[in-house]
């Protein structure tokens, strides 16, 4: 294995994330089926090392096309007649200043993208999907419940099929169990269960809604009658996202290490993300590596770690030796809560409206002197979305937002039947 510092991290993570990721951003509610704006994933594989990024690509006032791969601007971005094309310029780190392109062309074909990036070292497959939530389900939960008068243990894994249908497991020292018909909508997941304790079977149904790390279940059979299961999630306080800190001889490097509810994660590689493996958390020890390369190179770094409340300290091991690092956690709506100023452009001229995100995620919107309640409001990391509902002539118009917070500047754009605004904020 070849030596690796951090400064080759940093010079070989640019050039390789590039090479490697890219995502583009969600598309509207209302986007038609060739309509190429909102937000994607594009999952690339090079020597068998998968990898991710985001793009954000919207239509401007002037009805042209933009885009960002992660938060630097993309060039020449055009859609025609189903085919998409822009430019990547990647600017390596270091005091003499590299640069070189990449070109991106692709196809949107049944609300998918096929297509591969270009460069003088060749080409490869880039292919990509609209970006969907993850269901707050997802994960493995531990359940606590009593039958008659014994106390009952269990653990529920729920998983998600590449298809995007549901998979549930039922683990328990109680019997045998088997599940069907997993179906998750409106925020509940139900499924049918068939269980084998001994010489005796039964049948029951299952309900349960989660919220946040919290699980209320309910179990209902003919032979067993109707009772509660609660449940927690496993690993809650580690899900979520997390700014990495590693400090080393060569200075101090922070990226953003995901992790997800059902326990997987990605790490922020420059403008990309590449999957983290074997993460796992043993009452409050963390560990983790992180594999990245580049052609037959293959640099690993593996973390281990203490939990203690939002804080997680630790180092990595690598073929230069130890790296300390720490991470505190990025706490949901922290970076959105506050007053921001919204300005847009239209036919009639600009537009000025003010945003404000109270603490406990509510907030209200104004514009022309009207001020209304922003409904569904989330903040996932440094995205954003909400919806404002306004009256115009006795009818009923919903606007959604969907947007970007980069320190105190949000980016995004108003979605609605009438068409897609963009919109430019900051921080009052």
């Amino acid at each position: 294995m070849n030596r690796i510092t951090l400064s080759n991290i940093r010079g070989m993570g640019l050039l390789v994330a590039s090479l490697l990721t890219v995502t583009l951003v969600a598309p509207p509610v209302f986007a038609a089926a060739d309509d190429i704006t909102g937000q994607w994933e594009m999952t690339m594989d090079f020597g068998g090392r998968p990898s991710f990024a985001q793009v954000s690509i919207a239509r401007g006032a002037d009805g042209g096309l933009t885009g960002k791969w992660g938060g630097n601007d993309l060039l020449d971005v055009k859609f025609a007649d189903s085919k998409l094309t822009f430019v990547r310029v990647i600017r390596m780190p270091g005091d003499q200043a590299q640069e070189f392109k990449l070109k991106f062309e692709g196809t949107l074909k049944d609300g998918r993208i096929e297509g591969k990036l270009i460069s003088d070292q060749g080409e490869f497959a880039a292919n990509g999907a609209r970006i969907k939530a993850r269901p707050e389900i997802l994960g493995q939960w531990d359940l606590a419940y009593k039958i008659q008068d014994r106390d009952v243990k269990a653990v529920l894994s729920v998983t998600q099929k590449p298809d995007g249908a549901l998979d549930a497991k039922w683990t328990s020292s109680m019997g045998e169990h088997t599940i069907s018909n997993v179906k998750y909508a409106d925020n509940k997941l139900s499924f049918s269960r068939k269980t084998k304790i001994n010489d005796m079977e039964f049948e029951s149904d299952f309900e349960a809604t989660a919220t946040g790390n919290k699980l209320a279940g309910k179990i209902k059979s003919q032979q067993m009658g109707e009772f509660d299961v609660p449940g927690e999630r496993i690993g809650g306080a580690l899900i979520g996202k997390w700014a990495l800190t590693s400090t080393s001889e060569q200075g101090t490097f922070t990226q953003n290490l995901t992790i997800f509810p059902d326990m997987t994660a990605r790490y922020q590689f420059f403008d990309g993300e590449i999957p983290v493996k074997d993460l796992k958390l043993d009452n409050n020890q963390v560990t983790f590596a992180i594999e990245m390369g580049f052609g037959d190179q293959t640099f690993e770094m593996k973390f281990k770690g203490t939990l203690a409340s939002k804080e997680l300290n630790g180092e990595f091991d690598t073929s230069n030796g130890k790296i300390k690092a720490t991470a505190k956690k990025i706490e949901a709506g922290g970076t959105a809560v506050g007053t921001w100023e919204l300005t847009s452009t239209t036919q009639q001229g600009t537009r000025t409206s003010t945003l404000t995100i109270k603490d406990d995620m509510t907030g209200t919107y104004k514009s022309r002197d009207t001020e209304t309640p922003i409904k569904d409001l989330k903040v996932e990391g440094d995205q954003i979305s909400f919806k404002v509902v306004r009256e115009f002539q006795g009818n009923s118009v919903t606007m959604e937002f969907k947007g970007k917070i980069e320190g105190t500047t949000l980016n995004g754009q108003f979605i609605s039947e009438r068409g897609n605004r963009e919109v430019t904020g900051k921080k009052i």
